[in-house]
């Protein structure tokens, strides 16, 4: 208590000491017949336990009816001050305190509120504040009515009366998010504070965001909203509670694209058969974790999420455009000549086995026909077997260092050798060489 504040409470307990001498058969300010209730709640204010502290006699007697006959010695704020530390010197000051209107808040005798508010706290900003205490989802603080735990009611050197500025406010109760920030890749919207994505008070969404799931996302990447939106075949994980969050950190993440984990280790996360768990040949975007190379993670005009077309038959009449994913990555010399002695290894001599197979206008066969695109336990992705009406034959293929061959279903045996063609050759063990 500072020395002035010390002696009007000394001074206080002198005047109710020399009003109260031999008062036992006199009234006072607080006695049945006149305030009785002023100082009735369970926290009363100490300068009011003697009322000529801040009021004084104006005319006798008192009471005299239609006139007042006592009037305050100081008007608040002034009042106020002559206890309390003065307001008003930061960059941020509370309208109410600005205007010295310390009772709108305040009950100068007597509460049963802490600090003598004049209603519980949330009740008492929501007179004022009533768009920020009243919500579907409601930011603890604010459920709790504990509005001063993120605002000091009467300054701030901070916008909006906030004790700390931006996320070190938020930080206080989320202690998770430093960690968290010290990542690879912290999400930009985070620049503009924690309040870019979330409403600090309240929201009609979980997690107290501005739009529901997706939607809080796509306000800031417009363009992969109209993907979704927009394309015939987008990604089922938006779609989902976790929306976005399925497979993005929204805060920070050691992965590029804020990913959760690796491109690769994402996708299997929901897509865990698509790899057969006895392949030990790996399509080339598998082996680099790189599933967008052959996939749209959002939003796709292709079966799939496919990044380009591919047929789903399994027979397709050939043409300059089919196949086109594939052929985003492989050269499409491979089929395009009968004979060849470079455009590809599936032949036998100079008899281009890739073009028998596929370059036919009426049963040509589909590359995903003879090749597990995503894995294989055989050499070039070679499939166990092909679809064939209602069955599934084995292909047995088996291959050499300068050919190989299959053994489709009931068919029999077919070779091929680059350097030996039109004959079976010798051997027919597997071998890492060639094709």
């Amino acid at each position: 208590m500072n020395p002035k504040t010390l002696r009007l409470v000394l001074v206080s307990l002198i005047v109710r000491c020399l009003l109260c001498h031999g008062a036992a058969a006199e009234d006072t300010c607080v006695s049945d017949k006149c305030h009785a209730t002023l100082l009735k709640g369970s926290t009363v204010h100490p300068i009011a336990e003697t009322c000529a502290t801040c009021h004084e006699s104006v005319s006798t007697p008192h009471p005299q009816k239609g006139k007042k006959t006592f009037k305050l010695t100081q008007e608040p704020p002034d009042l106020c001050y002559t206890c309390h530390e003065a307001f008003g010197k930061k960059s941020t000051v509370h309208p109410p305190v600005q205007q010295g209107m310390c009772t709108l808040c305040h009950n100068p005798h007597s509460s049963n509120e802490p600090k003598l508010l004049m209603q519980p706290m949330k009740d008492l900003c929501g007179t004022c504040h009533a768009d920020h205490v009243d919500f579907k989802v409601m930011h603890g603080p604010v459920s709790a009515g504990a509005c001063t735990a993120c605002h000091t009611p009467h300054e701030s050197d901070n916008k909006t009366l906030l004790l700390k500025e931006g996320e070190a406010l938020c930080v206080g109760c989320h202690t998770d998010m430093p960690e968290v920030l010290k990542k690879k890749n912290v999400h930009p919207a985070l620049a503009g504070g924690c309040t870019a994505c979330h409403n600090p008070h309240g929201a009609a969404y979980p997690k107290l965001l501005a739009q529901e799931g997706q939607e809080v996302c796509f306000l800031c990447h417009p363009q992969i909203g109209d993907k979704v939106k927009e394309s015939p075949v987008a990604h089922p994980a938006l779609f989902t509670e976790k929306g976005c969050a399925a497979c993005h950190s929204p805060h920070a993440s050691d992965h590029d694209k804020l990913l959760l984990m690796s491109v690769k280790d994402t996708c299997v996360t929901c897509h865990d058969s698509v790899i057969p768990k006895n392949a030990t040949v790996l399509h080339g975007p598998n082996n680099d974790g790189r599933c967008t190379r052959c996939h749209e993670p959002h939003g796709s005009q292709n079966e799939s999420l496919l990044v380009a077309k591919f047929p789903p038959e399994i027979y397709v009449p050939y043409t300059d455009t089919e196949f086109a994913l594939c052929f985003t990555c492989h050269k499409r010399d491979l089929l395009e000549y009968p004979e060849t002695s470079f455009a590809t290894n599936f032949r036998d001599g100079e008899r281009n086995l890739h073009y028998l197979h596929v370059h036919n206008k009426q049963k040509g066969r589909s590359c995903k026909l003879c090749h597990s695109w995503h894995g294989s336990q055989n050499p070039k992705l070679i499939a166990d077997s092909v679809p064939f009406g209602k069955w599934n034959l084995p292909l047995r293929f088996v291959k050499t260092d300068t050919g190989g061959g299959c053994s489709p279903g009931c068919h029999k045996s077919q070779y091929y050798d680059r350097k030996s063609p039109g004959r079976k050759p010798e051997s027919a063990k597997p071998s890492s060489k060639g094709d």
